[in-house]
């Protein structure tokens, strides 16, 4: 019976094993696939953003040139308000360890009054710790002033930089449009900059006072025990501290996850997450009309996911993390605390020291005292150096916060100067899929653009320029043309052959990555789009901008006459004025917005006008009337259009193909005109036949082939 039971323990035991094993080889398989996918997620979504991923080390070189180069910009000089309140904070901080340390000897005469039962000496250590508490209370109140202001201070100065920075050489088109480093770039500058102050302020006041704190009671402590001669630890001591805080600094080092990365990463994710519920306000009405709002949502709880996902990640590294942090430098650093402070007190072997030889000849009010204030300060000495070790998780996350920041500066002085990076879309490699014609018409845009831009007196020319897209697809190899004042130019061809980008090319806003462009001054060009911006404002602003009121030229009188050149006079009276405000955008009509946008042609009156479908909305008598009068100023018409009524107000014609040709001759209305309403005869000629081939069908099927085919040799022979 046992050597039977004994059997099926063991097999029970073996078959367990087994079990086990094949369970833990399942889990390491799944671990193994988990992480091989994370690695290439996050490498392609490296590729994507093109930041380079922070390292296990966080305090490296590239850390500190990036701080050094930001807090060039947040102190720039030693005058500057940001100093001054650096200043003052670090003077609080000080003063706020002085009072740390003379609040701990008032702890101790407290307790020695206790233990010696004196009312009056107690009632008067009260008295001053009262007293004390006041001006106490006001710098606990003044450092974390002091600190917000400080924070608020770095705040405006990189914003400021920042703003300078994204608002100087239409960077904030080219870090959208033609760079793709930036995902969010509103993020980088709101969201980003913030936390990066506000982490960088805060550490500053936690890492500035615990130093303070370490050094003042160390001194005050080293003082104490050169007081008790007799006394063995002033070697000891230090040297037992010293090993305790290397021995915890080490093991959190080692074990410590990389926030940096992590924080970094979670930042990223937040402004995805942004940016698609801005995409949805943007598109509303679109996703409404189609019913969309499923698959918007599924988006957005899927890079909600990811966003939990990462967030769930840091508080589990970080509940581990604190657990040993908190183990360590609370009931660890205790413990050793208390051993340093019996060193002194065991080891003495003097006479006993006390100030009142009848009431207490054993001096144990003293040592009471001594025991308090050491306690205090040891106790006090611990809080700064938990605060400094604790640190380095900040200083991980402050690395993340620099690493956006400085990327985000960076890739705006790029784009300033013209040095752009984008990850093109990759044709399949599959032939199938991709021909060899597409891939000849892409490249790679991930270089400085090599073409001139140079400035004439009033003339377009433009000499072997290709017109190629942010992306690096080739619309138009070699385009070589000249544009004089005198000329009015149509512009045509089927989408996407590059119509609009000639704009781009012409206003500077797409690079040349070859040829020379000769143009006027950009100032001698306004483009008017065909659904024109509505900025912020009264209508007064819509008309002159982008001038402000301060440097308007015109004044009410010629404002009206510019808006009864678009047939707009009767908006001020409807809308109470020019000085109405209103959100412009919603308030005026299709036709109106359009015609509200070419006033602005007849109030700076360019060199150049660019009408990119600008009149697509308006009746075809006024659009008449306002290209009438808009030659009648010498503006010279470059317009995009579909509609025949314009062809008779323009005097060149400028035509792509959609293959990469194009020709620019003279512009013959009448030829034109004849041309076309030959082929739309032609068209509704060719539209009847598939009609008359249909209805020969229907009659073949109905009599029979045969008849008809009798019928036929019946009249040949007659």
């Amino acid at each position: 019976m046992y050597s039977l039971r004994s059997r099926r323990a063991k097999i029970l035991l073996a078959t367990s094993s087994f079990a086990l094993i094949a369970y833990l080889i399942r889990r390491y398989r799944r671990y193994i696939l988990l992480k091989k996918r994370r690695t290439l997620t996050n490498s392609r979504e490296q590729t994507t953003t093109n930041v380079t991923p922070l390292t296990r080390k966080t305090l490296n070189k590239r850390f500190f040139h990036q701080i050094r180069i930001l807090i060039r910009i947040l102190i720039p000089c030693i005058r500057s308000d940001s100093f001054l309140l650096l200043i003052v904070h670090l003077t609080t901080l000080i003063s706020r360890t002085f009072l740390s340390i003379y609040i701990a000897h008032l702890d101790g005469a407290i307790v020695k009054s206790l233990v010696q039962r004196n009312p009056r000496n107690f009632l008067r250590a009260i008295s001053i710790f009262v007293s004390v508490a006041i001006p106490a209370s006001f710098i606990n109140s003044l450092i974390r002033f002091a600190e917000s202001k400080l924070s608020l201070a770095f705040r405006s100065k990189l914003t400021r930089h920042a703003y300078d920075a994204y608002f100087r050489n239409q960077t904030y088109y080219r870090v959208s449009t033609l760079d793709s480093r930036l995902l969010t770039p509103d993020q980088n500058l709101t969201d980003d900059i913030e936390t990066f102050t506000s982490t960088l302020t805060h550490l500053f006041s936690h890492l500035t006072k615990p130093f303070f704190d370490i050094a003042i009671i160390s001194w005050s402590l080293v003082s104490m025990v050169r007081q008790r001669k007799n006394a063995r630890g002033l070697k000891e001591v230090p040297g037992m501290i010293l090993i305790v805080i290397i021995i915890t600094f080490m093991a959190l080092r080692r074990l410590s996850p990389r926030f940096g990365k992590l924080v970094s990463e979670e930042a990223r994710r937040r402004g995805i997450l942004r940016f698609a519920h801005t995409r949805v306000i943007a598109n509303a009405e679109e996703i409404a009309f189609f019913d969309g709002h499923e698959v918007e949502k599924s988006w957005i709880l899927k890079l909600y996911d990811q966003l939990r996902e990462q967030t769930n990640s840091i508080i589990k590294k970080k509940l581990w993390f604190v657990m040993l942090e908190q183990f360590l430098m609370k009931y660890f650093w205790h413990a050793c605390g208390m051993v340093t402070i019996a060193i002194p007190f065991l080891t003495y072997d003097g006479p006993a020291e006390t100030d009142d030889p009848i009431g207490d000849p054993l001096g144990i009010s003293a040592r009471t005292e001594a025991f308090t204030v050491s306690k205090n300060l040891l106790t006090s000495g611990a809080d700064a150096l938990e605060r400094i070790i604790s640190s380095y998780k900040e200083i991980a996350e402050l690395a993340g916060h620099t690493d956006r920041v400085y990327t985000m500066l960076h890739v705006f002085d790029d784009c300033a100067h013209s040095n752009y990076q984008r990850t093109p879309i990759i044709p399949s490699e599959n032939p199938s899929e991709c021909s060899s014609a597409l891939a000849k018409r892409k490249i790679s845009v991930d270089h400085r653009a090599k073409g001139e831009i140079i400035e004439s007196d009033e003339d377009i020319i433009a000499e072997n320029v290709p017109i190629i897209t942010p992306n690096g697809d080739i619309i138009v190899e070699s385009l070589s043309l000249k544009i004089t004042p005198a000329m009015h130019v149509l512009i045509t061809g089927p989408n996407g052959c590059g119509k609009s980008s000639f704009f781009r090319i012409v206003r500077g806003l797409w690079p040349i990555y070859s040829g020379r462009l000769y143009r006027p001054d950009p100032s001698n060009f306004f483009l008017i789009p065909q659904r024109p911006y509505m900025c912020p404002g009264t209508l007064r602003d819509q008309i002159i901008y982008p001038h402000t009121v301060d440097n308007a030229f015109v004044d009410d009188s010629q404002l009206m006459e510019i808006l009864n050149n678009v047939e707009l006079q009767y908006i001020v009276q409807r809308e109470g004025g020019l000085n109405a405000e209103r959100d412009w955008k919603d308030i005026l009509s299709g036709g109106e917005k359009q015609r509200l946008g070419l006033a602005r042609i007849f109030y700076h009156q360019p060199r150049y006008a660019l009408l990119d479908e600008c009149t697509s909305a308006v009746s075809i008598d006024v659009e008449g009337k306002i290209y009438e009068r808009a030659k009648q100023l010498g503006i010279s018409l470059l317009t995009i259009t579909h509609r025949p009524s314009l062809w008779a107000y323009h005097t060149h014609l400028l035509q792509f193909d959609g293959n990469g040709r194009w020709t620019f001759e003279v512009l013959n209305t009448e030829k034109l005109l004849t041309l076309k309403d030959e082929k739309e005869r032609l068209e509704s000629q060719l539209a009847g036949i598939p009609e008359i081939q249909k209805r020969l069908n229907e009659l073949t099927q109905l009599i029979g082939e045969d008849i008809i085919t009798t019928t036929e040799n019946e009249e040949n022979d007659d």
